[in-house]
């Protein structure tokens, strides 16, 4: 499908190859911070240079793998010049709980395909993967806010993106001037956990993510920084 005419973002934020490692930690209340496991986030080219793969992986490890294993998969296909999705994969295993979606969007149709669905949608909307790379594309400041159309599954949602402040926030990669956003959901479907997410990015023009916080039932949940790789094979 030929995109190349809909919408070109003329963005210099993003680059491939790009790999981005973060530990998992989990804690809250009266105990510490506990090391629940592993996630990347990469950045790569196809074989068609229109089109970028964001691939996300998390695992986890020790005392949880023992009681609840996870290893997610998820990806979206993304074109260049306008950060939206073409396609989205998703595999999740974990504990009792597996599941897998196919979505492909027909962005100038606008219509999304899964499985055993088709659904009208926005221009332009965007994926879970791919919101979050496109946020990272647009001008951010403090005080600031925008939204975005975007599918969770099967579900239509708007997506309210503020910008709340400057803040240094330290991780094992290092120590980064950042701007703290906040997703704010006008309708359920992304980030299923009850409570808010935070999102810690570089003040750069990177945007770089280091860190990511959501409160959830049990305590808190929170991804830090701990490398980041340029230099990637795919």
């Amino acid at each position: 499908m030929d995109t190349s005419d809909l919408r070109d973002l003329r963005q210099t934020t993003l680059h491939v190859p790009e790999r981005l490692l973060f530990d998992i930690v989990w804690g809250g209340w009266d105990f510490s911070w506990v090391h629940a496991g592993q996630a990347s986030l990469d950045l790569l080219p196809t074989p068609n240079p229109k089109i970028w793969q964001i691939r996300s992986e998390a695992s986890c490890s020790g005392f949880f793998q023992s009681f609840y294993s996870v290893q997610d998969t998820v990806s979206s296909f993304i074109d260049v010049r306008g950060i939206y999705p073409l396609r989205f994969q998703k595999v999740l295993n974990e504990g009792s709980y597996h599941t897998r979606l196919l979505a492909d969007y027909d962005q100038q149709k606008h219509l999304l395909r899964t499985q055993d669905t088709t659904l009208s949608i926005d221009p332009f909307t965007q994926d879970v993967l791919s919101a979050f790379y496109y946020v990272r594309t647009q001008p951010l400041a403090v005080g600031k806010s925008f939204e975005l159309a975007a599918v969770s599954g099967k579900k239509k949602y708007v997506l309210q993106v503020l910008c709340l402040r400057e803040e240094t926030v330290t991780v094992p990669a290092g120590s980064y001037p950042c701007i703290v956003l906040q997703p704010v959901l006008k309708e359920d479907g992304l980030f299923k956990a009850k409570g808010k997410l935070w999102i810690w990015v570089t003040e750069d023009a990177r945007h770089l993510p280091v860190k990511m916080q959501s409160d959830i039932p049990v305590g808190s949940i929170k991804a830090e920084l701990v490398s980041m790789d340029n230099s990637i094979s795919h």
